[in-house]
């Protein structure tokens, strides 16, 4: 089973066919009204499966034996933001802004819905009296973890290379770890506020609830069903 969700380029691919299908047929027509639903029901199959892997990650992460859990906290709309457009002075013209480079990670972050991820782990953690604390993640993967140098050179795309004292180790890997050690930081010093906040954690609000008794959780027999 895979932990991970990306719309495929077959699954683009025929959002777009059904898309223009439906802008081909006659308004207010039979025929326009069928396909139109016949796109709806591909939209929430790949709805269904997002959501069906976001709580299958979200579970495999808080069921892990802590007491705490540190995520990043981005700022995921500045993240998907257009770059802003640059000018030749002389001539006018439009010059590369790295837009098009981003579109592929702007659809990514997108297809995984890192909020909505988000508030899945939160609300298990909750239910479990796990405490989420987000985490600043300013130079987190440009922060040697060796010497501490800090260094936009220092990251090469997935390699991390010390510019300073030559510590090297995956780009990411390290970054999570930079994460890992500032939460740890932050429990050591504020243990007291978080004991509060541990056992405010575990009051569930009712409006949150679903019909399942649960904000929308699913059973690891839908997960399965969803993702098929």
């Amino acid at each position: 089973m895979s932990n991970s969700f990306r719309e495929t380029k077959e699954a683009r691919r025929t959002l777009k066919i059904r898309q223009r299908r439906v802008s081909r047929k006659v308004k207010g027509s039979k025929n326009r009204k069928k396909a139109a639903s016949k796109l709806g029901r591909f939209h929430k199959k790949i709805t269904d499966k997002r959501v069906a892997c976001q709580w299958d990650v979200a579970n495999l992460i808080v069921s892990r034996k802590v007491d705490a859990i540190a995520l990043e906290d981005l700022n995921i709309s500045g993240m998907l933001r257009r770059c802003k457009v640059k000018v030749d002075e002389n001539t006018g013209r439009f010059l590369k802004n790295g837009q098009s480079r981003k579109k592929a990670l702007n659809r990514a972050i997108s297809d995984a819905s890192w909020a909505e991820l988000i508030l899945k782990i939160e609300y298990l953690a909750a239910k479990q009296g796990k405490i989420v604390i987000k985490i600043n993640p300013k130079h987190s993967s440009q922060e040697c973890r060796n010497c501490g140098h800090i260094d936009k050179s220092n990251r090469d795309g997935e390699k991390f290379i010390c510019t300073e004292c030559g510590y090297h180790e995956h780009a990411d890997i390290g970054a999570a770890k930079t994460i890992r050690d500032r939460g740890l930081e932050i429990v050591r010093g504020d243990s007291a506020k978080l004991g509060v906040n541990h056992q405010n954690a575990q009051k569930i609000s009712s409006r949150s609830m679903s019909k399942r008794g649960e904000f929308g959780n699913l059973s690891n027999q839908d997960i399965k069903s969803a993702k098929s």
